[in-house]
């Protein structure tokens, strides 16, 4: 069992999880930027 674990490289895994979260949350924060200007540019 060790050996499975010791073949599973995290490290890469892990890299890939922090870099797909940090896009996701880049395009959340760009609809809402959009959106924020709209409302701003609609105020205005």
């Amino acid at each position: 069992m060790a050996d499975i674990f010791a073949a599973v490289d995290l490290a890469g895994i892990a890299t890939f999880v922090g870099t797909a979260g940090v896009a996701i949350v880049g395009v959340a924060m760009a609809f809402k930027g959009i959106t924020l200007a709209k409302r701003a540019v609609n105020k205005a």
